[in-house]
């Protein structure tokens, strides 16, 4: 989940083959529980989660930390494979409405015993926009495909692996890359409208937040810490801010990637950033209305003047909205490493490395139902009229449906 350039790696290796003194000092301070897992609290259950259709995707995301998530239009929604599987599905029904594949895993010699990576490429899905779904590979392509018919409209190769979907408008689409580019591009031809740089750091978290397009401004985190509202036309940054550096000796104690997708509220934009802060800042020129010590990695959520966040630690916090007063906090799934949190209706969904999918309820955060989708889950979740869609590691996509306990 780290991504180290060379040198430190060299540097690390040297140190762990010179007797590994920093890693045991570490665990030796741990008591025996100490970041393991939760266990699964008991509770009466106020909602039953109902499978409404379920559906094999290709052969999953692989063993790379890869997140794909669906996209919905309309009646269909939009899903693929780690290895270059796309497909649109009625998502009534889960029927097939169409296929394709944007490209096959490099080959490998059989030979080569020494050889044992995973091949999958397919990193940065889905996205959809302007009658377009985009894929993103680790070979830095941006791929387009027609909406109707999954047919490829163009591929443009950038600058580094997309690991978040691109977000389209209605005459550009919008994506980052894992060294601290964001990109504008043409929707109709993918040529290049302008480029945002940010500095890359040594270290970072694997992962890009998605950004969100708004009013003409595209609002997005990057790897060093920094959230910026940049001009949908020419690239120029209308602010850009860095969320809280934290404290420590080391680059890896100073990981401050933004991951998640930014959410834009009215006249607000909500962001956090890992080991630091969740943050409320003004959309014209991103000043700062109030800041809570909540780090997190995740999109956030939100719901009843609420906003939602799955911290560092995987406790969900309620905050409100206004003033970032904490209106609840749910630490039944410490360490559990959940998703990021879906909110809608008066629900909030997180799945977890277990398998389970957790529905707890908005107002204050008490546990309501559970379900067991049969294997870990690490991708957003999406929903539209009452039913969400979740895809497992294994690439299992479940049609799922919340209704009260009578």
């Amino acid at each position: 989940m780290i991504r180290i350039n060379r040198l430190l790696c060299f540097l690390v290796l040297l140190t762990f083959l010179g007797g590994c003194s920093i890693f045991r000092g570490n665990r030796a301070d741990k008591t025996p529980d100490e970041g393991d897992p939760a266990p699964l609290v008991e509770f009466t259950p106020e909602i039953k989660v109902e499978r409404v259709w379920s559906k094999t995707i290709g052969k999953g995301l692989g063993r790379k930390y890869v997140e794909i998530t669906p996209a919905i239009i309309a009646d269909r929604i939009f899903v693929g494979d780690a290895y270059g599987l796309v497909l649109a599905l009625d998502r009534l029904t889960g029927d097939v409405i169409w296929r394709t594949e944007v490209g096959n895993p490099d080959r490998r010699n059989w030979l080569d015993l020494s050889n044992r990576s995973d091949p999958s490429f397919v990193s940065g899905g889905v996205g959809v926009g302007a009658g377009k779904v985009f894929i993103g590979t680790v070979r830095g392509e941006l791929i387009a495909l027609n909406v109707d018919d999954g047919s490829e409209i163009w591929r443009e190769t950038l600058s580094s692996e997309i690991l978040a979907p691109a977000v389209g408008a209605s005459d550009v689409v919008v994506v980052q890359t894992a060294d601290g580019k964001m990109y504008a591009l043409e929707s109709e031809s993918g040529a290049t409208r302008w480029t945002f740089k940010t500095q890359d750091p040594v270290v970072s978290l694997r992962g890009t937040a998605s950004p969100v397009l708004s009013d003409g401004l595209a609002y997005a985190g990057f790897a060093n810490g920094s959230l910026a509202a940049v001009d949908l036309d020419s690239g120029f940054p209308v602010w850009e801010h860095r969320l809280p550096i934290p404290e420590g000796t080391s680059e890896l104690e100073r990981i401050n990637d933004v991951d998640g997708r930014p959410l834009v509220l009215g006249q607000v934009v909500f962001a956090a950033n890992h080991q630091g802060t969740i943050q409320a800042r003004r959309r014209n020129d991103g000043f700062m209305l109030w800041e809570k010590p909540d780090p997190s990695f995740h999109a956030l959520a939100e719901g009843l003047d609420l906003v939602f966040v799955v911290t560092d630690n995987d406790v969900v916090v309620a905050a409100q909205q206004e003033s970032g007063n904490e209106a609840w906090k749910q630490e039944a799934f410490q360490n559990r490493v959940l998703t990021d949190p879906l909110a809608f209706h008066n629900y909030i969904v997180v799945g977890d490395d277990k398998g389970y999918l957790h529905v707890i309820a908005q107002s204050d955060g008490r546990l309501l139902g559970r379900y067991d989708i049969g294997s870990s889950i690490r991708s957003p979740m999406v929903e539209e009229d009452g039913v969400f869609y979740a895809l497992s590691n294994k690439g299992k996509l479940e049609a799922l449906r919340i209704s009260r306990i009578e």
